[in-house]
């Protein structure tokens, strides 16, 4: 079986085309990534602009192209922040559908925190550790924590770097000035408070990951605990997220 997935994120769209093995490990066959970066002007309840739409549907259009030239037996789309907020998102949905035949899925921000721990604990093999997982994103940023296998907490913060750059940033170098605003934003939110108020950690020592948007599709195709590569035994180098031991 070969499943093309495809994440829809605010900043870039990510396809990987793969082949399911019948002991659901799989092999990646192609992949492809576009920095669209379709929210921006568009995020916080707005309208996503003409100029993102016309981009993302012509990635779209080009990878679903992709995965036909892939033969693939299903394409699983999901799309984040900027999709979800917009006020036109329903209709974008709706043109992607009308014009390339994807069927989209808009997620939540907590099953995006679910994703993004089970991919991360799949790329890094944490063991029976427990690993925090950061996943910094053009709308949002998830943190997460538990085991690769068991989840016990995951939240999605609206701090991502379309949104802080365009409500924050006046200046290229950023000033002295916008960097106290958005630190002084950054620790008064619900994001400080995490710093301040670790759950259930205590004093144990975890494995801290850190990733960019691209790690959600993996978890959707893989059960966590199991990370066959046709090459290696484990997904490739290029895709796996930083780990850092801290503690």
């Amino acid at each position: 079986m070969r499943i093309a997935a495809i994440d829809i994120g605010t900043n870039s769209i990510h396809m990987i085309v793969v082949k399911v093995r019948p002991d659901l490990s799989f092999e990646v066959i192609d992949r492809e990534k576009d920095m669209v970066r379709l929210g921006a002007g568009g995020l916080d309840g707005r309208s996503l602009t003409p100029t993102a739409l016309a981009a993302a549907l012509q990635t779209l259009t080009k990878f679903k192209r992709l995965a036909d030239s892939h033969k693939v037996d299903e394409i699983v789309a999901s799309a984040t922040s900027a999709t979800r907020e917009a006020k036109n998102g329903g209709d974008f949905i709706a043109e992607v559908d009308r014009q390339t035949g994807i069927r989209i899925r808009v997620i939540s921000g907590t099953e995006e925190a679910r994703l993004i721990h089970l991919a991360a604990g799949y790329g890094v093999d944490v063991g029976g550790n427990t690993a925090v997982a950061v996943d910094i994103g053009g709308g949002s940023v998830e943190i997460t924590l538990g085991t690769a296998t068991q989840l016990t907490l995951g939240r999605s913060f609206k701090v991502g770097v379309i949104r802080l750059t365009e409500r924050f940033v006046t200046s290229d170098p950023l000033s002295s000035r916008d960097e106290r605003r958005l630190v002084k934003h950054l620790n008064c939110g619900r994001l400080g408070a995490v710093r301040h108020d670790p759950p259930e950690a205590g004093r144990r020592r975890v494995h801290a990951v850190r990733s960019g948007t691209p790690r959600r599709t993996g978890a959707r195709l893989h059960p966590p605990q199991q990370r066959t590569h046709p090459e290696s035994g484990a997904l490739p180098r290029r895709s796996a997220p930083q780990r850092r031991r801290t503690g």
